[in-house]
């Protein structure tokens, strides 16, 4: 399977997961807000999955695998993580955000936190590989 259609399984798994979860804790507040906050939580958790990768594996290039590479990586990450479904929730005028978004701030920081330390270990062998 092709890291392409990782990440597509990957981006559909996210936003059935956490557009889910947003339409469910929004529930009482009628079908359409069930709908717009299921819908933005759910897309921008879908996109999210290239975007806060990259940005951690590029800080990460730009900063080294040690910890200042690490620490500018997660944090950067986690910000664009935090920042983006704050804005979306705002937009979409979800009643609830900080529960809406709340999971997926826990999962995305351990997701983070893997990417970093699988993209250092790759960093770190492929030095080793060409020393």
């Amino acid at each position: 399977m092709t890291q392409n259609v990782q990440n597509v399984i990957a981006g559909v798994l996210a936003f059935i997961i956490y557009g889910g979860w947003a339409a469910w804790v929004n529930s009482e507040y009628g079908f359409d807000v069930t709908l717009r906050a299921g819908l933005g939580q759910g897309i921008y958790a879908f996109f999210s999955t290239w975007f806060v990768t990259a940005i951690a594996r590029k800080m990460l290039a730009r900063y080294g695998i040690g910890l200042l590479g690490k620490t500018v990586s997660f944090m950067s990450a986690f910000l664009v993580m935090l920042a983006f479904p704050i804005v979306i929730h705002n937009i979409l005028k979800t009643p609830d955000i900080l529960e809406a978004i709340f999971p997926g701030l826990i999962w995305g920081s351990g997701y983070i936190g893997f990417v970093i330390w699988a993209s250092a270990k790759t960093i770190a062998s492929t030095k080793t590989d060409s020393s």
